[in-house]
């Protein structure tokens, strides 16, 4: 007898289990293992949606002309004056002089950078007085260098022409 009543508790336990999971009419559906951090019925909770720049273009591999025409009329639908500001004068300064707000924290040795390799990273290039052509400043842009970010993927080429006529023609 002692056996019967193991073999019906089990096996109401396991019906009762099943019935459980089943979805009932007007009823929610069961989530074992659900992302309590995240509902998908709070649309609240996504972050906001930004389209992409009309310009832009799609990454589909690292190309090897870093080089453009400099003589193009393109640049000239861009401000390169507002592109600089947004991408470059927080490093680089308003004037190219390299001593924006972030030089003093990229110099600073409670940094990142000096916690790691022991050393002190240098100012941010002085544009103004910097020895490079054109052709190079777009190699540096597109690439990066340093601690200074590839802008290759971020910026179209028209783009980094205005930053580059802005500050040789401009600032310079």
């Amino acid at each position: 007898m002692k056996i019967n009543k193991n073999i019906i508790l089990i096996l109401s336990l396991l019906t009762l289990m099943l019935t459980a999971c089943v979805q009932q009419n007007n009823t929610y559906p069961v989530e074992i293992f659900s992302e309590m951090h995240y509902n998908q019925a709070n649309k609240y909770q996504e972050p906001p949606r930004v389209p992409a720049h009309p310009d832009s273009k799609a990454f589909s591999s690292v190309g090897l002309d870093n080089n453009l025409d400099m003589n193009s009329d393109s640049s000239d639908i861009y401000d390169g004056s507002y592109l600089y500001t947004v991408n470059c004068s927080f490093c680089h300064g308003t004037n190219a002089d390299g001593n924006g707000p972030a030089s003093s924290k990229i110099t600073d040795e409670n940094n990142y950078w000096y916690k790691v390799t022991g050393e002190t990273h240098k100012n941010p290039a002085n544009l103004i007085i910097s020895e490079l052509s054109k052709d190079n400043a777009v190699v540096f842009i597109k690439g990066g260098a340093g601690l200074m970010p590839a802008y290759e993927n971020m910026l179209t080429d028209d783009e980094i022409k205005a930053i580059v006529n802005y500050i040789w023609d401009d600032l310079r």
